[in-house]
């Protein structure tokens, strides 16, 4: 019996290995009785650089001189020439001694039956020392190569080739290897992937969709071990964000001068002021201080995306971050805690209140729906795209956004368990509240994310009776009062800093167009809901695969936008089950639910306006939006995987669900992939990157 249950286990595990093992060694597998022809006696070197039509002639070139144990080649370009070869060339292994850190741009050309002039065969591959896979290229040339040709030129960050630019050539070339075989590479991440896919596809069936919910709350053993899976699921997840917020070393540390805002707040805030120190006296003299471009014409210096008001910098940032981390962490110990570093803190937070949310969102409104859409409904929380690019660019800007997500599901979560329970029902009411007035000392656009209580305590004012009224009057502070106790903070604070308790300051920052001016605008609005909601991903052939959206508009104004990926409705089919709201006010069981959906998708509308018209469109604005419109999807997602069993189609919902998560996990990746942007993986940690490039090609 036991075998049984881990049947699935056991296919999963055979389908890894016959897909890695197979599939992923087919290069290897299909060269393995070739026989490989060393052609290093027949390279002749040309140490410049030299276009393809000159090529066959080309002869020569600069001296090569040798420092710190490598040659190196002024004008940082080297052609390889092998002449005269008149046979089939497949494959293609240039052996080559490279500096640590240190990135060559190779690309073949060649003349061949079908070319009497010489071509280029395809874009070259970036060769690193730590990627020694890059240097075995399978080629496709016409019928036989007469002449075959490499040139190596020097290449950026990006691995773009740039003679000439980023100083010499500097490898040593020890030899060429044509049509050899292709070594046999397991990679381990790759083959756990592999087994991950296929125990989803094989274990998730309607056999094992698993008890209700309900029924898993009840009874004793099976509650207890639903518990310990919660856990090493969360557990699970703490690793990810670890490892991911980790990934590119370029955030491990403030990026620009301006992310260390949050450290420097904390430094004032121990000397008993909220600002960090006064502006260039040229500044009060003009008429808008805020025109950065005629600051930067007049060489006016001034510190880009502070917030300055009468005469000195302020952190226009939510206090909530740096109260909680920042300045405990530089009392106790004398130094800074680091920007990714917070935003671990807060995204682990996240995590952990987002499991309570869901947790206790289907113990009210969906008992009976399956076990399992616990763990999808905490992924699609956690793991909305917007939300991942928080965590794999960790810098200033994310602080307060992943801060307002975690205390926005706590805040819910809290709530939740008060409603569910019917003891400390005040306490709990009370910490939600608490959670839920954070969020706008982190970033205010989250409060609106209160009026999500009007459906959750409906029933609790205007049918019991139990909150606003004389016998609740102790529950109806407990819910209030933290409002107004962190309302009066933030006020102060405020007050102190913008002379204005209603003033955060986002509008005096010295950032690329004046704020103060900027006004409300419809029509933003509209573009704001169209390239956050609806803009399809922009998808090409090469890796990377996914490139940010082009953000074009005939709008006669300014326009701020950076790079996005698509809308959030057409990035993740895990926001489908949206459409499927209406049908949850017609059945009694899911309506109170519905009403929770339709306010959490209505507030994350406003919000994407908010956001657009206040701000721009920018890819980390749309997180704002991104918890409401999976915390909507949540409930229309378990109301139809009930409705699915109820009417015998609990199949093809299965086999929709997988497809889903599947694609929102592929977009993930793409994401992480992407390199478009000044902060990038590829930039990072160039070596990882085209590991995990050489790790997709068979």
């Amino acid at each position: 019996m036991r075998l049984m249950k881990c049947k699935w286990a056991v296919v999963s595990l055979l389908a890894a290995i016959i897909l890695e093992f197979g599939l992923c060694q087919a290069s290897s597998w299909s060269t393995l009785a070739a026989r490989g022809e060393d052609v290093t006696a027949r390279m002749e070197t040309v140490c410049s650089y030299i276009t393809p039509e000159d090529m066959e002639t080309a002869s020569g070139g600069a001296d090569i001189y040798e420092e710190d144990g490598y040659p190196r080649v002024p004008g940082g370009a080297v052609l390889i020439k092998v002449m005269g070869l008149d046979e089939e060339v497949k494959r293609l292994w240039l052996d080559l001694d490279i500096p640590d850190g240190y990135q060559i741009r190779a690309t073949v050309f060649a003349q061949d039956e079908g070319d009497r002039y010489t071509y280029q065969l395809g874009n070259g591959r970036v060769l690193l020392r730590g990627v020694p896979q890059n240097a075995r290229m399978k080629i496709y040339p016409y019928g036989k190569v007469k002449n075959l040709y490499l040139r190596l030129e020097t290449a950026d960050g990006a691995g773009n080739a740039r003679p000439g630019e980023m100083g010499d050539l500097v490898c040593r070339i020890r030899g060429l290897e044509i049509n050899g075989r292709i070594p046999f590479s397991f990679r381990p991440v790759r083959f756990l992937l592999w087994f991950c896919l296929a125990a989803l596809l094989t274990g998730l069936t309607p056999e094992r969709a698993g008890r209700p919910f309900g029924d898993v709350l009840v009874r004793g053993a099976g509650r207890g071990r639903m518990l310990a899976g919660i856990l090493a699921f969360v557990c699970l997840g703490m690793a990810f964000l670890f490892c991911f917020v980790r990934i590119d070393p370029a955030c491990r540390k403030n990026v620009a001068v301006h992310h260390a805002q949050y450290q420097e707040l904390a430094r004032a805030l121990a000397e008993g002021r909220a600002d960090l120190g006064e502006g260039d006296p040229r500044l009060l003299e003009l008429d808008n201080p805020y025109d950065t471009i005629y600051l930067q014409a007049q060489q006016i210096p001034y510190r880009a995306d502070y917030a300055w008001y009468g005469g000195k910098y302020y952190v226009y940032f939510g206090i909530v971050p740096e109260l909680l981390l920042y300045l405990p962490y530089y009392l106790a110990t004398g130094k800074d805690i680091q920007n990714y570093q917070a935003v671990f803190l807060f995204m682990a937070g996240f995590l952990a209140a987002s499991a309570g949310l869901v947790y206790e969102l289907l113990k009210r409104y969906f008992p009976k729906t399956p076990f399992f859409l616990y763990f999808a409904g905490v992924f699609m929380l956690v793991g909305g795209y917007s939300l991942f690019y928080l965590l794999i660019r960790p810098d200033l800007y994310h602080v307060p956004i992943a801060a307002a997500c975690m205390f926005a599901a706590a805040g819910l979560w809290f709530w939740l368990a008060g409603l569910n329970r019917e003891r400390g029902k005040a306490a709990l009411y009370f910490a939600g509240s608490l959670c839920m007035a954070a969020t706008a000392g982190c970033r205010p656009q989250f409060l609106l994310f209160s009026v999500l209580a009007l459906p959750l305590f409906w029933d609790e004012v205007f049918r019991k009776r139990t909150l606003f009224s004389a016998r609740g009057a102790g529950k109806t502070l407990a819910l209030c009062l933290p409002f107004l106790l962190t309302g009066a903070g933030l006020m102060y604070y405020n007050a102190v800093r913008f002379g204005s308790p209603f003033d955060f300051g986002a509008s005096y920052s010295m950032t690329s167009n004046d704020m103060t001016h900027r006004g409300f605008n419809l029509e933003r609005v509209l573009y704001g809901w169209w390239y956050f909601l609806f803009q399809p991903p922009q998808l090409e052939g090469n890796f990377p695969w996914l490139q940010s959206a082009r953000i074009d508009s005939d709008y006669l104004g300014r326009m701020i936008s950076e790079s996005c990926f698509g809308g959030i409705f057409a990035c993740s089919m895990l926001t489908w089950p949206l459409l499927a709201l209406g049908g949850m006010f017609r059945r009694r069981e899911s309506r109170r639910a519905a009403w929770l959906a339709a306010a959490s998708l209505c507030v994350s509308v406003a919000v994407c306006a908010v956001d657009a018209t206040g701000a721009g469109i920018l890819q980390r604005y749309s997180a704002d939006l991104s918890f409401g419109i999976f915390l909507a999807a949540l409930p229309c997602l378990a109301a139809a995987a009930q409705c699915a069993q109820e009417k015998d189609v609990f199949g093809p919902f299965l086999a929709w669900l997988k497809a889903a998560l599947i694609l929102h996990a592929v977009f993930l990746f793409l994401i992480l992939m992407n390199t478009d942007g000044s902060v990038n993986l590829l930039r990072g940690d160039p070596q990882l990157y085209h590991r995990i490039a050489s790790a997709l090609r068979w």
